[in-house]
């Protein structure tokens, strides 16, 4: 009897188990479509900032004790609801000469500007309109530099389902108040190449202007480079984009000189740069066969005139470096190629000569 029960049971404990396997099996499924379905929603939903603001930048000017108004125009590029907060801070420049937003409490003139709310929540693929308006006080004088920040509103985020967002965007605004005793003024601190030889172009200039100023001002003007004869071969716009530079502080302009029979360009990679291991572009060597005449090398000179501009009159200022570009693989093959071409013709000749001087002597 002992025995037909144990043979009964032999099924009921092989059901059980593979009850246990199957629970187990939907548990794994369960759990890994669950991930799957969350990949899913978390791949459909936009995690970077994508919006894009109008205009770039604010320049203004007023009277004391006048009120000024405009409007920011942002477009959500998402498919969701963005919440943003709307936040005004200082636009200061570093000591590296870059533009930078500063918080500070002490600054009364952040209060001058207003927002009718610092919260809104942009609707997805329209544009939304930001007006604000400034209230500049009779005792204003000369210039401010504001930067309005739009970033991820968290308090409106948690409660709508809108996308999570990072990063911001900031749209900088200059206020230059129009009153007696404002200077324009500016110093044309260095002018120079980043190397003083290169083996090819590109050559990158790099010159570095000062506001000496209370105003903030925008110097322009062009890079002019000559060969070793004295002839212009190249005219580089410095500071194209019109770049403020604000009072005590200093800014460094980048121009680019690319133009040759041979140049180093960047390698691109479904329309990105490359980057090595320290995150700087790499490049290659190419020919431009059009350009044949116009293998660089040698000592060459560049002049820097630039100006500001004010209602009155144009500040000019001017510098002037130099540098070399020595293609010394081209140099190097060539003269390689004129040795064994010279001992090749030095071998036929002389093989040429004795000849001769075979014929003769039979």
């Amino acid at each position: 009897m002992k025995h037909g029960r144990a043979l009964l049971l032999l099924p009921l404990k092989s059901l059980l188990r593979h009850r246990r396997i199957y629970l187990i099996s939907l548990f794994l499924t369960s759990l890994t479509f669950g991930l799957f379905l969350k990949g899913i929603i978390n791949a459909q939903t936009p995690s970077t900032y994508d919006v894009t603001v109008s205009p770039v930048f604010f320049d203004l000017s007023t009277n004391p004790g006048s009120l000024v108004s405009d409007r920011i125009r942002v477009r959500n590029n998402t498919s969701s609801p963005l919440p943003i907060k709307i936040e005004v801070k200082r636009l200061t420049g570093d000591e590296n000469g870059a533009l930078t937003l500063k918080d500070t409490s002490d600054d009364n003139s952040l209060s001058w500007i207003k927002f009718e709310s610092t919260r809104i929540v942009a609707k997805p693929l329209e544009w939304t309109n930001i007006p604000f308006k400034i209230e500049v006080p009779t005792s204003a004088a000369y210039g401010y530099y504001y930067a309005v920040s739009l970033t991820q509103d968290k308090v409106v985020g948690s409660k709508t389902t809108g996308a999570t967002i990072t990063g911001a965007a900031a749209i900088p605004i200059l206020l230059n108040v129009r009153k007696e005793g404002a200077k324009f003024e500016g110093k044309l601190v260095s002018f120079k190449t980043d190397s003083n030889m290169y083996d090819y172009p590109p050559v990158n200039f790099i010159t570095k202007f000062e506001n000496t100023g209370n105003v903030h001002i925008r110097p322009r003007g062009n890079i002019f480079v000559k060969d070793m004869l004295g002839r212009q071969i190249a005219i580089l716009d410095v500071n194209q984009a019109s770049g403020a530079v604000l009072p005590n502080s200093q800014r460094f302009f980048e121009s680019t000189w690319t133009d040759g029979f041979i140049v180093r360009e960047p390698k691109m990679e479904d329309g990105q740069a490359v980057l090595d291991k320290n995150g700087k572009p790499k490049t290659s060597l190419k020919i431009k066969f059009e350009k044949i005449l116009d293998l660089r090398i040698g000592r060459y000179t560049a002049d820097a005139l630039l100006v500001i501009s004010t209602s009155e009159r144009d500040i000019p200022f001017q510098a002037e470096t130099s540098f070399i570009v020595f293609p010394w693989l081209v140099v190097l093959g060539s003269v390689l190629f004129i040795i064994f071409a010279g001992v090749g013709l030095f071998s036929t000749f002389k093989k040429i000569v004795l000849r001769i001087i075979r014929i003769f002597r039979k």
